[in-house]
């Protein structure tokens, strides 16, 4: 049983939530365990309301950034935003890309299903098998992998090939004659080019019995054909001999059910997502956990997420330093720390360039873990994220009167600053002395750490204290402004 404690409740929330919140903090740490803690983050909202947009219809990419920057806001401000993250997981891992799904109205339909669905509210657990037969039927999906293009007399392997290599059994799991009877029972769904909604078309279907995994698929309701292979692979297919190549890594596998494999596969994935990412693995008593768990329960999300959740392994030292935040994590926690709206600070293009923008996935295998991040081009995004928050706090503070506040940080009432205890400590003002006696360059640290809700290191305090006290030293009150970048710039903000 995980310890109950303030560092792996923070831990849980900063994993689930992108960020620390303190009254997060307090809520769970007076639930007295880490389990209760697990659940009171689970229960989220079973029916989040729909992302919106507000302009006009017709200028499509300018309504796919503001679903972006409401789904990013709903991240910060949501009481309990896990369902928010957990729908990025499933944009990753069953992803579409913009363009080529038709733009925002298919795109944000198939997000808002992996919001609804992809954790479940409490008492309504998601179900994977279920998630994915709905994503594959969705606009979205079948532009994204050509579909909508699969038919008898041609037909289109890419949709059944990534259902089996990227989104439920791994590489090297299945044989080619596995891809061409999915394929055959895929045939059939399609987009109506006229109105761009889900079509089905008997005419183009194969009507032919395959054999998947060694079971017979596709011989009843020709539109159920597809859903079978979802049925094989998640309940009573095999990997049996011949299915997988001459490779010692893939050998361990033959011989099992599908559903284990699966299980092991997408497990491994939600471990890299949430838990840690440096190994390139799992340890095996998570992996044998979360795997019972799928199997148990008829791969039902919510028993899945709250086995790896609850493990001990998630709160060891190695997974709590074993993940950078994503740019999208990174993100999150810079509008929390900084108070600013999502249609201010989302800056989606930055986003792009440190690795990680939503809506566009690099290709059909989503987005790696902490290798994406960690570059040098990245790392210079995310500077320039940071100077982007920086200059959105700053834009209106010559404006302001020397009596109005600085900035009143909205996690803690009360909490402000003020331009003369940023900016001139020592006496000197163009327009009069100050209304209040200048602070120092340790209270200033650690009111502004105090009032954006961040946990530093006593080091990375003391250095950002030691530089503002240097450049006072040197009469430079810009030192002060420098403050504020740098605390966002700490080494804390980019581990998740």
């Amino acid at each position: 049983m995980p310890a109950f404690n303030e560092a792996n409740v923070r831990h849980l929330l900063r994993r689930t939530e992108c960020v620390d919140r303190q009254h997060r903090v307090d809520t769970l740490m007076d639930l007295g365990s880490i389990e209760a803690g697990v659940d009171d983050v689970m229960n989220v909202a079973a029916t989040p309301s729909a992302l919106r947009s507000t302009a006009p219809a017709d200028e499509g990419w300018l309504r796919g950034v503001q679903i972006v920057e409401d789904w990013m806001q709903r991240m910060v401000s949501d009481t309990r935003s896990f369902g928010e993250r957990m729908a990025v997981f499933w944009h990753g891992h069953l992803c579409s890309e913009f363009s080529k799904a038709g733009g925002e109205a298919p795109m944000r339909e198939q997000i808002d299903l992996y919001r609804r669905r992809g954790l479940g509210g409490a008492g309504d657990s998601g179900n994977i098998a279920d998630l994915v037969k709905t994503s594959a039927l969705q606009v979205a999906m079948l532009r994204y992998l050509d579909n909508e293009r699969n038919f008898a007399d041609s037909p289109n392997q890419n949709f059944a090939r990534e259902l089996m290599e990227l989104f439920l059994l791994g590489v090297g799991n299945y044989r080619e004659a596995d891809v061409e009877a999915a394929t055959a029972a895929w045939t059939g769904h399609s987009v109506d080019w006229e109105n761009g909604t889900y079509q089905w078309r008997a005419d183009g279907h194969d009507n032919n019995a395959q054999t998947l995994l060694g079971r017979t698929i596709n011989n009843g309701a020709p539109a159920d054909g597809g859903f079978e292979t979802i049925d094989v692979i998640l309940g009573v297919g095999s990997v049996g001999p011949g299915t997988i190549p001459n490779d010692a890594s893939k050998a361990a596998n033959r011989g099992r059910s599908a559903p284990e494999v699966a299980a092991e596969f997408l497990s491994k994935k939600l471990w890299q997502e949430f838990g840690e990412a440096d190994s390139g693995g799992i340890p095996s008593g998570v992996q044998g956990a979360m795997r019972d768990e799928l199997i148990d329960s008829g791969f039902e999300i919510r028993p899945w997420v709250r086995a790896l959740l609850v493990h001990d392994d998630f709160y060891d030292a190695a997974t709590k330093n074993g993940l950078v935040r994503t740019p999208v994590d990174f993100s999150v926690a810079l509008m929390h720390a900084t108070g600013q709206p999502a249609q201010d600070a989302a800056q989606t293009y930055l986003m792009e360039r440190a690795g990680q923008q939503l809506l566009f996935p690099p290709n059909v295998s989503g987005w790696k873990p902490n290798g994406y991040w960690v570059n040098a081009s990245a790392m210079e995004a995310r500077n320039r994220l940071v100077e982007g928050h920086s200059w959105g706090v700053f834009q209106n503070f010559w404006e302001a009167g020397w009596d109005e506040r600085f900035r009143d940080f909205a996690q803690f009432p009360g909490g402000r600053l003020y331009r003369h205890e940023l900016w001139d400590w020592y006496g000197e003002h163009p327009e009069g002395p100050p209304a209040q006696p200048a602070i120092s360059s340790v209270e200033l640290v650690d009111r502004l750490i105090s009032y954006m809700d961040l946990q530093l290191s006593l080091g990375a305090r003391q250095n950002v204290v030691d530089y503002c006290e240097g450049r006072e030293a040197a009469n430079d009150p810009g030192a002060r402004l420098d403050a504020f970048l740098l605390l966002l710039l700490s080494p804390e903000l980019h581990i998740a």
